[in-house]
């Protein structure tokens, strides 16, 4: 007598769910209010998501900072017990960016992200640093500093340093230049406002006062501080492998030609459920690859309602969230060689911590894990592509 195979009897249920759950999404029409009927939706079951992977798996997760977030993650015991069950690696969502690590000239804030660090250290999970240079999230001073191109760039220059240094031996990982390509289609495209003339680097005050040059000073001044780290280049709509992926790609061909130690290609992947399709998804991440840089995901979430059309998530939503992470996390795996694998980290825990519905206005439910730290199928998605790449 055969025996069971409970995996794969496993796997030919949950794929039975999805197909069913999407169909149901099809009769109902996805493409605006409710979707579905009032079937309950599944609490998955499982075990550990890093036990399946050798790969960096992580997660960005919120750390206090005065009396900024309250949703600090060394104040939420329930939140650790979770990361540390699944995940491997952190992110921190806010406090190693400039703003709070140097709110003032020369004043350097450590103890809120060192306590985060700790902590990880403590429970055998590895740190993604973000982010060195990013336009975003500067300090007031920093903005508005007045000097010319030199001490605009011995002044990052310091920054990135004293950060990079602070770190070295507990970070194993860098952004070290964030969102500076524009998202222009080309110069002539009217969405691209005042940034046209500057194609394809955002008109940032960082290139108003230093050109494009920034970019190459801060991947020297990394590896300066800490030569034994990846340092990757992060950016987001990249994913589509349109004309912002063609910038990237000639952006670090450049900087390959002039010896520039970057290591890594960083995807936010910030997506929708059926935006970008699949096909340009894995073009994008093999059109990396070729540069033969590491690839790493970044900042994954998965937007379920974009256009706000949905005032709660139904069953037929989560299983088709399921399927889209899974086709994601799998064409990662398939596209990037395993020696190339920087990892994926998701931009966030749970629902109830994610910045979409803050930053779009409305409810969404974006992660794998629903706004009481309980598991949605979506995590199921993630298991299954990790199981299917061993």
């Amino acid at each position: 007598m055969p025996v069971l195979d409970t995996d794969l009897v496993t796997k030919l249920f949950r794929k039975s769910l999805i197909v069913m759950s999407l169909s149901l999404a099809a009769c109902g029409g996805s493409s605006g209010g409710d979707q579905g009927g009032d079937e309950p939706i599944r609490e998955p079951m499982v075990e550990s998501l890093k036990a399946l992977t050798d790969m960096p798996l992580g997660v960005a997760v919120p750390a206090a900072y005065y009396d900024y977030f309250s949703n600090d993650i060394l104040q939420r015991p329930d939140l650790q017990d979770v990361v540390v069950q699944h995940f491997n690696q952190i992110t921190a969502e806010n406090i190693m960016k400039s703003s709070y690590l140097q709110p003032a000239q020369g004043v350097f804030e450590w103890q809120w992200a060192d306590q985060l660090v700790q902590w990880a250290l403590d429970n055998n999970l590895t740190v993604h640093g973000h982010a060195l240079v990013w336009h975003s999230q500067m300090p007031t001073w920093m903005e508005q500093f007045d000097g010319d191109a030199g001490q605009w760039q011995a002044m990052l220059d310091d920054h990135v340093i004293n950060v990079a240094s602070h770190f070295n031996g507990k970070v194993v990982s860098w952004d070290v230049v964030n969102e500076a390509l524009s998202d222009c289609a080309s110069a002539n495209d009217s969405y691209c406002g005042d940034s046209a003339a500057t194609y394809p680097y955002r008109n940032s005050v960082l290139y108003q006062n230093l050109g494009a040059d920034f970019i190459a000073a801060a991947f020297r001044a990394a590896h300066q501080a800490d030569s034994s780290v990846p340092l990757y280049y992060n950016d987001y709509n990249i994913s589509a492998n349109g004309p912002k992926m063609d910038a990237l790609i000639i952006m670090v061909e450049g900087l390959l030609a002039d010896s520039v130690p970057i290591d890594g290609i960083g995807f936010q992947m910030h997506v929708d459920y059926n935006w970008p399709d699949i096909t340009s998804i894995r073009s994008a991440f093999r059109r990396a690859a070729a540069t033969g840089l590491l690839v790493k995901i970044t900042e994954l979430d998965l937007k379920m309602n974009p256009n706000g059309q949905n005032s709660r998530f139904t069953a037929a939503m989560a299983e088709q969230q399921l399927e889209r992470y899974q086709q994601i996390v799998a064409a990662y795996l398939e596209e990037v060689p395993s020696e190339q694998q920087g990892g994926v980290s998701f931009w966030g825990v749970s629902d109830a911590d994610s910045w979409i519905p803050h930053h779009t206005g409305h409810d969404d439910w974006p992660l794998l894990f629903d706004q009481d730290l309980k598991q949605k199928p979506a995590i199921e998605g993630v298991e299954q592509a990790l199981i299917t790449a061993q």
